[in-house]
């Protein structure tokens, strides 16, 4: 067969018809609703999870491509005067490409909203040799995240959180003083690193590249951090006699604060907007929605230098900047005396607490450890039966954290983060062993610490 005798015909049928361009441009859509279709009973299945985005590129760029083909053949129509085929197609066109564009927001909406199992425990049981010795988790952390400022009883909550006790007023200033720990930064940063490793009160890790250090709370005895560092609940309990909106339009609150080294990982790579000694005037964002519609007044500050970024976040009631404020004259003191506190150093065996976070899925890990030499110390995990890795490309981003060290190995150190295991659904429980490995700064090969199996549930939407 010669070439010439099929280009002649589909040139003839795409351009000279006026159904031919309009017929590749529906065949092309069709492909594309159908793979969407099908990506909502496999979604979430690994062998589907990892074609799926190669074949919706693929049919992407085929419907660009035929819709490309239709545009051409519309104005090979105007060209050659084809008034009726052109007005034709143009219609078609448009009527077909807006009920493609609503029925792929339609199957979006779907996936995105509608349920989420991905059917990876529906034939997995916990062997009875594994079930005599398998950890469950402990009850989460009952009042924190979204209580009351009573559940924390750490020095810095203590302190910061104090200052919502007061009235709010319209002073919206921010005084900054962060000359000492510009110094440590510049003069002292092999220390200043040693101590925020060893401080319980400090989360030491990397996030999308860049080195930060997250301040943790103390809850009711137990050092703890939500997941992305920020705190949120009321500055007091709700009456019985209370209404309860009015309540939480007065004491509502949500806060973070991390030092960057260079800059804070939560204000996309940029670098302080404040110098390091400065009394400046809060830009606020005022907020009036209906998923928070008490933490009306927002700020983000960051103050620094080209070395090091404080990013302290702030959602409350009311204009004044309260634990900005508080926060930023908390880490004055605290770096000006540079001393770390009784609990950052414990004696005794290893500690592996497991516990609930606040869907199934979310997990908190609390570790006492001593790696021996500074380093990253970070979670994998897998399923007992399979040995097939769980989370893997996820779990390191959330489970790294540089904790203290030392010659002694009878003293440990605090490891704490929550994080989150996305193969399994609700209900469906299996064992999978959380391996806690060590990579060391001098470049020798990483290590595993420790090793626990646990019964644990994956996280659904």
């Amino acid at each position: 067969m010669k070439l010439a005798n099929v280009i002649i015909p589909a040139k003839e049928f795409l351009f000279d018809t006026w159904y031919g361009a309009l017929t590749v441009w529906c065949g092309a859509s069709a492909l594309l609703v159908a793979m969407l279709l099908l990506d909502l009973p496999f979604a979430g299945r690994i062998w589907w999870s990892s074609i799926a985005p190669y074949v919706g590129y693929a049919l992407l760029l085929l419907l660009l491509i035929a819709g490309i083909v239709f545009i051409a053949a519309w104005i090979v129509s105007l060209v050659k005067r084809r008034w009726k085929q052109a007005i034709v197609q143009l219609a078609l066109g448009v009527i077909w490409t807006a009920g493609l564009l609503y029925a792929t927001a339609m199957l979006l909406f779907a996936s995105m909203f509608g349920p989420s199992e991905d059917h990876f425990a529906d034939e997995l049981t916990i062997p009875p040799e594994v079930a005599e010795n398998i950890i469950e988790p402990e009850s989460g952390f009952e009042g924190s995240h979204f209580g009351t400022i009573d559940v924390y009883d750490d020095d810095f909550a203590l302190s910061v959180f104090k200052c919502l006790t007061n009235d709010g007023c319209d002073d919206d200033m921010v005084t900054c003083d962060l000359s000492g720990l510009a110094a440590l930064v510049h003069n002292r940063r092999d220390e200043l690193m040693a101590y925020l490793a060893r401080h319980p009160g400090w989360w030491l890790h990397e996030d999308h590249g860049c080195l930060c250090a997250t301040r943790r709370s103390r809850v009711r005895g137990v050092w703890n951090h939500p997941m992305h560092g920020y705190y949120s609940g009321n500055s007091r309990k709700v009456h019985e006699n209370e209404d309860y909106g009015s309540y939480d339009k007065q004491t509502h609150y949500q806060t973070r604060t991390t030092i960057g080294f260079p800059y804070s990982p939560f204000t996309r790579k940029r670098g302080a907007e404040h110098p390091v000694t400065a009394t400046e005037k809060a830009s606020l964002r005022e907020w009036e929605d209906s998923v928070s519609p008490s933490a009306n007044f927002t700020s983000c500050m960051s103050f620094g230098d080209k070395d090091f970024c404080v990013d302290v976040f702030e959602r409350t009631t009311v204009r004044a900047r309260r634990i900005t404020n508080a926060s930023l004259s908390f880490l004055q003191a605290e770096f000006a005396a540079f001393k770390l506190p009784e609990d950052a150093v414990k004696r005794g065996p290893e500690e592996f607490v497991l516990r609930d976070g606040m869907q199934p899925g979310i997990y908190n890990l609390t570790l006492r450890l001593n790696p021996g030499e500074p380093g990253v110390t970070y979670l994998k995990a897998y399923e007992v039966t399979k040995e097939t890795r769980l989370s893997e490309g996820r779990l390191y981003d959330r489970s790294n954290e540089r904790i203290g060290w030392s010659q002694d190995p009878e003293e440990k150190f605090l490891y704490e983060n929550e994080f989150t295991i996305y193969e399994g659904d609700w209900g469906k429980p299996y064992a999978a062993r959380i391996e806690v490995w060590f990579r060391p700064d001098t470049g020798k090969p990483e290590r595993k610490l420790t090793e626990r199996i646990c019964k644990i549930e994956g996280w659904q939407r």
